[in-house]
């Protein structure tokens, strides 16, 4: 039992009044009480009974209403980040870019970055067919926390790429696999892919390794 009333918990107060308004509406005038105070009482716990219902009630409603907004917030930082990304990988200069009004996010990447691995399938004529996962869970499907997809950038014919400046940008990919298709003028060529995760925040983890693959005609 606890040991004050104001100390009580509502389930415990609730006990205890109950308890109260048995034992008085049995003989209140064995405690100088009238059947009227003991009907009093059980209005009081009955309004109180009701309000913590309803307040539970509300703090369910609440804690649903906060998960859907999360989720609702989630999407729109998802969206302005591929803006802010895909403008970036585009080209489009720091001026156009500012006038976005979207904070830029941390250059860097976190610490703990894993980087992104990739095989590619070439059965289906001219499509690339890439599966891509992180590099310390290759049986998983899913990406790293924190991150929002992979950055996958593209260099059609050879040399290979020494870096991502002589690719393209191909897709932030948010579920494996990309289909990377190709017209009759890339027939026969290697493409060449580099692959990145993009962070929550913005910033990027460090490169895969480089894969390739014939385009098939």
């Amino acid at each position: 039992m606890p040991d004050s009333i104001s100390g009580s918990s509502d389930a415990d107060l609730i006990i205890i009044a109950t308890t109260v308004l048995n034992t008085l509406t049995t003989n209140p005038t064995n405690y100088g009480l009238t059947a009227a105070d003991a009907t009093a009482l059980g209005l009081a716990v009955n309004t109180f009974q009701q309000g913590v219902t309803d307040q539970a009630a509300a703090l369910a409603s609440a804690k649903s209403m906060t998960e859907q907004k999360n989720n609702f917030r989630d999407d729109v930082e998802t969206q302005l980040r591929r803006v802010r990304n895909v403008a970036k990988a585009h080209g489009t200069d720091v001026a156009a870019l500012n006038l976005l009004g979207i904070p830029p996010g941390s250059p860097t990447a976190p610490t703990n970055a894993t980087v992104p691995i990739a095989t590619i399938d070439t059965r289906e004529r001219m499509k690339h067919t890439i599966n891509w996962s992180d590099a310390s869970a290759v049986n998983s499907k899913r990406r790293p926390r924190g991150t929002i997809g992979v950055e996958i950038f593209v260099k059609v014919g050879d040399p290979a790429p020494a870096s991502e400046s002589d690719c393209v940008f191909l897709a932030i990919d948010t579920v494996t696999p990309y289909v990377a298709s190709y017209t009759a003028d890339d027939a026969n060529k290697n493409a060449y892919y580099l692959l990145r995760w993009r962070m929550n925040d913005g910033s990027v983890s460090a490169w895969g390794e480089t894969i390739s693959a014939t385009i098939t005609a």
